[in-house]
């Protein structure tokens, strides 16, 4: 019973992809993978491969926020390590529990400000694949305002990115000093307060070291721009009739859908995400829809870059994860 949740993730995924994969037409779907441009592959493979070297740019920014230096070696080396538990960790932030004990095991006399530091990361990651969604939508207008469920999907991004940038205005805005007595009652009553304060004080030093918080915004922006192009570089391996603001809203669904704690690591709502949203976008190929066959095609081979990234994480974390050495605040 103590793994329950897990059991449920898995429930979940091997559900949706029973429901998804049932009546799939396999002859079909082995002719798109042998179809593939391999050269637009082997392009998607690099900007995912970039992307790593941005998540660690913008994570050495947020560590250095909280006076943790590492330098860039370090950080990219970790990052790789939780790429590689990300995707063979039940959930899809198992990798960010392993940053995150690798960077307390550095800086044991820091260790509340390493963790901010990681759960920021996760919190920003979130939040520029939403706003370069948003900012992306005008792009595509006619075609999400004709189509429903286009809309409230959008809305529901718009409204998540908004209930995120509102809770971390409330953190910002509201010192826990101007709170009613009663709060400062309650809070003496709090089970490791000291841990909860300096995670606070630590979220509100960024207000003190704002070229290193805007250069990890600016880091964000870049690699969810590396990642997003990747799923425009899919389509035209399979030649679909595709913009680049057409994709990558379509791909930035997927990112946050994968991004739902409700299966293990993403798998199936992955493929449910595709699925749903090739037709929701009218994708084309030669002027014609393209088939549930070639939704999970793209799905499959998102999935295999990503994999392929996170064995090299794996020869990381097997070659490198005992020669990491402490690193001075």
């Amino acid at each position: 019973m103590k793994h329950w949740k897990t059991f449920a993730k898995l429930a979940v995924t091997l559900t949706i992809l029973a429901i998804i994969f049932r009546r799939l037409d396999w002859h079909a779907f082995a002719r798109e993978l042998g179809d593939m441009q391999l050269a637009w592959l082997l392009a998607g493979f690099a900007c995912i491969g970039a992307s790593t070297v941005t998540q660690a740019l913008r994570w050495r920014e947020l560590l250095r926020v909280q006076r943790v230096n590492p330098p860039l070696t370090l950080t990219w080396l970790i990052t790789m390590i939780g790429l590689f538990f990300n995707q063979f960790l039940p959930g899809s932030v198992g990798g960010d529990v392993v940053k995150a004990w690798y960077i307390v095991r550095q800086t044991p006399s820091l260790k509340e400000r390493a963790v901010l530091a990681v759960l920021l990361d996760r919190v920003l990651g979130l939040v520029a694949v939403l706003l370069m969604t948003l900012l992306l939508v005008p792009l595509q207008f006619e075609k999400i305002a004709a189509d429903g469920e286009a809309r409230l999907i959008v809305t529901l991004l718009a409204v998540l990115l908004a209930g995120m940038f509102l809770g971390l205005a409330f953190l910002w805005l509201f010192p826990l000093q101007k709170l009613p007595p009663l709060f400062h009652r309650l809070w003496q009553r709090v089970p490791r307060r000291a841990i909860l304060a300096s995670l606070y004080e630590g979220f509100h030093a960024h207000g003190r070291d704002l070229r290193a918080t805007l250069a990890a915004v600016g880091y964000a922006l870049v690699s969810v721009g590396f990642v997003l192009s990747t799923g425009y570089l899919i389509g035209r391996a399979f030649e679909l009739n595709v913009s680049y603001a057409q994709m990558t809203i379509l791909f930035s669904i997927v990112l946050c859908a994968i991004a739902l704690p409700v299966s293990v690591s993403g798998h199936g709502l992955r493929e449910w995400a595709f699925v749903t949203l090739f037709p929701i976008f009218a994708v084309t190929r030669h002027g014609a829809p393209v088939t549930k066959a070639t939704a999970l095609a793209c799905s499959t081979v998102f999935l295999a870059l990503t994999l392929a990234w996170a064995i090299i994480g794996g020869a990381v974390y097997l070659l490198y994860s005992h020669r990491l050495k402490k690193i001075e605040p």
